[in-house]
């Protein structure tokens, strides 16, 4: 959009907004005392082959907003639990939360009507539901403050989207996926390219403005391969970043393709491992998913706020919990790192907030948590943390993760600190995992406090140094034995871009960590049936 167009779209939230606040009224209901529209305007494309041939191509527009409509006052309001119930997508507010792509004034005005209308609704009810729960228990979150006050802001940023050459990127994804063909044992092969460029309205009624753009640029390749004996191996490889000139060459991505493949049958050929309990050397990867699934998601703050959470770290600032070489931070401001991008920043968060480095963990005590304007303490100050997908209400989240660790060591250091490890608890062997691509942990209450981790390649250490690969495993724990059973840290920093999902959707996130050598992790197997031989060849298998 022109910068006249989106002046007049800022403008307009600006006029409903206050409209809303000023004449929102039900019988016997309050009126509003804060109201926002966080609007999100999407270019989407997506394009995907599979062995060659376009499968799929998809180009769309939309437009979600998320209106934030609250009753109440800024000391106590209808928001319960932290807001991580808010986010159903069977309210009425979810049904209205799409709006005009076109600009005519009058249609977006309807838009925003109805949406702000099921949102009053919502929270009418919800203040009264909170009002009758206040009879029967009482809230452990009382003294402090529902919504912080914050000064307003303005900051538009709005530079042009890279350019996109649709019909060249379509011939390089096929070009791409015709690589399996020439891979006996293969029979999966998808290159998906797929492309958000996303600009970003978010106005209040204290006066704040945010208007900026974030390209995202992925590409993924799912590859899955078969041995004569029936055993499969999935393999992804991902390029993600904010920019086309972070994508390979096709030659470049080729080649990493066939690499891909001949790693794919080495783990076919390796043995199932079963079980393991004992130290396991981790590289940069995946020990950032270690530290995010087991500590980062118990330090977002909304988190604490709710009944329904383990609250692992509510009481913990100022404790020891992790040993002293370990610092952690959370500075969504940070763009990159040597040349990479880092597709978890962002300058305001979306709540309006500046965003601003969260300091979680220093020399292995807890100092702070990932914070959004819902008050966590009685001196709260929102660290602009606040963040969402599209229609949800933002809650704390991760950004930009960065680990570090005091008297680092060398890869090679740590690979002798495992063997150490092996031989003085009398091991048959240790485990080296090289690359792990999700994970997953439970924080409520009612669940075990666990997380897991995927292992796409890991290798049995011998106490000679000797590494065999196994397959079909994964690395689970608790949080707190995981990360105070950390012996020793890497030199070398990696950085993983990814999406992480949450109740507030899946956001974009960026972790900077080291390997690290963990003196106690359990893995387990997650081996699959084989496979029965496929009845007749794949097409151009001769």
């Amino acid at each position: 959009m022109s910068s006249r167009q989106t002046q007049r779209l800022v403008e307009l939230l600006q006029q409903e907004a206050h409209r809303a606040k000023d004449e929102l009224k039900a019988p016997r209901q309050p009126r509003p005392y804060f109201v926002s529209y966080l609007l999100r305007d999407v270019e989407y494309h997506w394009i995907s082959a599979r062995f060659g041939t376009l499968y799929g191509q998809e180009t769309r527009r939309s437009r979600r907003c998320f209106a934030d409509v609250r009753l109440g006052s800024y000391r106590t309001d209808h928001v319960r639990e932290g807001g991580l119930g808010d986010n159903s997508n069977k309210a009425e507010s979810y049904g209205y939360s799409h709006l005009p792509i076109g600009n005519h004034a009058d249609g977006l005005r309807h838009g925003l009507w109805m949406l702000t209308e099921a949102r009053y609704r919502e929270a009418a009810e919800d203040l009264l539901e909170r009002r009758v729960e206040s009879l029967h228990y009482r809230n452990p979150n009382e003294g402090l403050a529902a919504f912080e006050r914050r000064a307003p802001v303005e900051h538009r940023e709005t530079p042009r989207f890279p350019a996109l050459d649709l019909e060249a990127w379509t011939k390089y994804v096929t070009a791409a996926s015709a690589v399996g063909k020439r891979e006996p044992g293969v029979f999966g092969c998808e290159v998906d390219l797929t492309i958000r460029h996303t600009t970003r309205y978010f106005v209040s009624t204290e006066g704040s403005v945010v208007v900026d753009r974030q390209p995202l640029w992925q590409l993924t390749a799912v590859l899955d391969f078969a041995s004569e004996e029936g055993v499969t191996v999935p393999w992804n490889v991902s390029h993600f970043g904010r920019s086309p000139k972070e994508l390979p060459a096709l030659p470049a991505l080729k080649k990493e393709l066939r690499q891909a493949f001949q790693r794919m049958r080495a783990i076919a050929a390796s043995e199932t491992l079963r079980a393991y309990s004992g130290p396991v050397l981790l590289d940069p990867v995946p020990s950032g998913l270690l530290m995010h699934e087991a500590l980062g998601h118990r330090l977002e703050g909304n988190r604490l706020l709710s009944s329904g959470e383990g609250q692992t770290f509510r009481d913990a600032l100022g404790a020891q919990l992790l040993p002293e070489m370990i610092s952690m931070y959370d500075d969504p401001t940070l763009t990159e790192l040597d040349g990479r991008s880092l597709v978890g920043h962002y300058a305001h968060d979306d709540e309006g907030i500046a965003a601003g480095r969260a300091e979680l963990v220093e020399r292995g005590v807890i100092r702070g948590y990932l914070t959004s304007r819902a008050g966590v303490a009685k001196r709260h100050r929102s660290n602009g943390h606040a963040r969402s997908e599209s229609f949800e209400r933002p809650m704390s989240r991760m950004g930009v993760t960065v680990i570090e660790a005091a008297d680092p060591v060398s890869d090679a250091a740590l690979k002798q600190r495992l063997i150490e490890e092996v031989k003085a608890r009398r091991l048959p062997f240790g485990i080296h995992v090289l690359s792990a691509d999700s994970g997953e942990t439970a924080t409520k209450s009612y669940d075990f406090q666990a997380f897991l981790g995927n292992i796409r390649a890991a290798n049995r250490v011998y106490p000679d140094g000797t590494e065999v690969p196994v397959r079909d495993v994964s690395f689970v724990g608790t949080p707190l034995n995981a990360v105070r059973g950390i012996l020793a840290v890497g030199a070398r920093r990696e950085v993983d871009n990814s999406y992480c999902g949450a109740e507030s959707g899946a956001v974009p996130v960026s972790t900077i960590s080291p390997s690290m050598l963990v003196e106690s992790l359990e893995l387990q197997s997650s081996a699959r049936q084989p496979h029965a031989p496929h009845t007749y060849s794949i097409p151009w298998a001769k």
